[in-house]
């Protein structure tokens, strides 16, 4: 079962998660945005799906950009809202489909940290690609199923799996072969993929693979 129970206990820790990212060296929102950066265009907009405090898209709105986002923590909301950077903020659970946007409405959608927490992530892409533009950019972050943990070949491996993490929660890990069947189901072309090692935050437990990846939609 997916547990949205994770997304809402971000509520208790909103206004110090900035500082919670420091202290885990945790800087895959920079990344994110540097793989995207040959990509945007000042004035542009960029929807932030599961934006929490903003530290994945503030660096898109000092490139010139006009960011939204919703995200389903009010608290994160909040905090994200005393920024000042923001174009435009909702709450909404990003497994509540259709986003309450219209078709084609965004250049850019980026989606940083928020995956792990969900299995089947077909949905969630399917209805990226109705509000996306054609050629935009879709960027988002994975944590990354190896062969090793999943005890299969490439050809066998499972679309996700479900492991319990140093953190205390639940979180999935998705196997390149599926993000690359997804892509294919719904026109989106993989431009980069990155992988990064994410800090777990407890001594003497193992780093958690985590993967970047640019997409861009190419059916119009």
């Amino acid at each position: 079962m997916e547990n949205t129970n994770n997304i809402k206990s971000h509520d208790k820790f909103a206004a110090t998660y900035d500082l919670q990212a420091k202290q885990y060296n945790s800087y895959g929102p920079e990344a994110l945005f540097g793989m995207c950066y040959q990509y945007i265009k000042p004035k542009d907009n960029l929807l932030d799906l599961g934006i929490g405090t903003g530290l994945s898209s503030v660096n898109f709105a000092k490139a010139g950009l006009n960011i939204f986002g919703f995200d389903e923590s009010l608290e994160m909301l909040k905090e994200c809202q005393k920024k000042g950077f923001t174009s435009e903020l909702k709450q909404h659970s990003i497994l509540d489909i259709p986003f309450p946007y219209s078709n084609k409405a965004f250049s850019n959608i980026i989606c940083c940290g928020v995956f792990h927490f969900f299995g089947n992530l077909e949905p969630i892409i399917k209805e990226t690609y109705r509000i996306l533009k054609p050629n935009g950019i879709f960027a988002f972050t994975i944590a990354s199923l190896t062969k090793k943990e999943a005890a299969a070949d490439y050809e066998n491996m499972p679309n996700y799996i479900e492991v319990q993490s140093a953190w205390g929660v639940p979180i999935f890990k998705h196997s390149n072969k599926y993000v690359e069947n997804i892509a294919k189901t719904f026109g989106l072309t993989i431009h980069k993929e990155q992988k990064v090692l994410v800090d777990s935050g407890i001594k003497d437990s193992d780093d958690i693979l985590f993967k970047i990846i640019v997409m861009q939609k190419t059916n119009h």
